[in-house]
């Protein structure tokens, strides 16, 4: 028997992918038959991943199963990488060489931990990005004698308070050294980043900052101002950098290569093409941040907009919130947190991100 019902293609499991996906559980799109292309059968919550390097929590306290999901709302899985769309044919190409034919289309697939192209990084490194990659490297934490993770941003920060802590549970006194650029945290404004930077300090991290990395060895790196950095293992997290899937298809994007998109979260050239999360750029919006916290908000916004699409009615708008609150780990259980031009710091910042955290993961459990 023929199939006669329309395709909606979702690319991705990110956060708001994973609505889509429970949603999809208790209500249907009119007669669309929905596919999830992945190319990992879990998603893991960035918020807990700190948690996990410090072994606060399971593996599977942190990650979503996609597979079990998608049979849950009647969406077929595949295990596979985008790596081409034909938007005038409307097929995505995969790296496994499927031609996934599809009325609509629907990109997740977050950003990317940026590359660099200073002499040895490549070869040394371990990234964040993805996520699958990073966790099954945090066993190898505890038999290296010195670490060292680049990026003065939130993640690099988070990360580097996580496996030091670690280390000090399991009595490895060598510190964790943090190599930044730039001050610690410094587009977040002055009293944000002296606030961070002495939580960093008292925790013992061996901080390098206004100092970046000029080249790397196995067991080494060396900085603009002439220093090094001895380091058998290389945590590289210098802030995010567009998937090139879009730039490659030809597709319009920013000037970062990100997928340009109206506030309908709709391509600015093809009406049946969504993005949403950190792999798009906003027309309306050009300068917002890659955080999951608008990919959380814009997860409603896009559910209504796929089924308004296939309904023929009008699309709805997604409007960003000015502030938002951003807690970071700070190891042993004590929290940043950050709303507006408040900062604080302490162990209760910790357990309400851990509720906020545990919240968002139980809906997918």
């Amino acid at each position: 028997m023929i199939d006669v019902r329309k395709t909606l293609l979702l690319i991705g499991g990110g956060h708001t992918h994973l609505h889509i996906l429970k949603k999809l559980q208790s209500e249907n799109i009119l007669n669309v038959k929905v596919i999830l292309v992945s190319p990992s059968f879990f998603q893991y919550y960035s918020g807990m991943v700190s948690g996990y390097a410090e072994g606060l929590y399971a593996l599977d306290e942190i990650r979503v199963d996609l597979q079990r999901l998608s049979q849950l709302g009647r969406v077929e899985f595949i295990e596979d990488r985008a790596v081409f769309l034909d938007p005038l044919n409307q097929i995505v190409h995969t790296q496994q060489g499927l031609a996934l034919k599809y009325d609509v289309v629907s990109f997740d697939i977050g950003s990317r931990t940026a590359h660099p192209t200073i002499p040895g990084i490549a070869e040394n490194e371990i990234m964040v990005k993805p996520m699958d990659q990073f966790v099954k490297a945090v066993q190898t934490f505890d038999r290296a004698q010195h670490i060292a993770v680049v990026g003065g941003g939130a993640s690099g920060i988070e990360v580097s308070l996580a496996i030091q802590a670690r280390r000090r549970k399991l009595g490895m006194l060598t510190p964790v050294s943090l190599v930044s650029a730039g001050l610690l945290m410094e587009k977040s404004g002055h009293y944000v980043s002296r606030k961070i930077t002495e939580i960093v300090q008292q925790k013992g991290i061996r901080l390098y900052q206004n100092d970046g990395v000029v080249q790397a060895s196995s067991n080494r790196m060396y900085l603009q101002s002439g220093n090094h950095v001895t380091s058998d293992q290389l945590l590289w997290l210098t802030g995010p950098q567009a998937p090139s899937l879009f730039s490659k298809s030809g597709m319009k994007v920013d000037e970062h290569g990100y997928l340009a998109v109206y506030s309908t979260l709709q391509s600015v050239e093809y009406p049946n093409i969504f993005g949403a999360g950190d792999c798009i750029s906003f027309a309306e919006y050009p300068n917002l941040a890659k955080a999951g916290v608008y990919a959380v908000r814009e997860a409603p916004i896009l559910w209504r907009n796929l089924k308004r699409y296939f309904s023929g009615n009008q699309m709805i708008q997604y409007h960003p919130q000015n502030k938002y609150l951003s807690i970071l780990s700070a190891g042993n259980r004590e929290a940043f947190l950050l709303y507006g031009s408040i900062a604080l710091h302490g162990t209760w910042c910790w357990k309400l991100k851990r509720k906020i955290d545990k919240a968002f993961m139980n809906k997918y459990k």
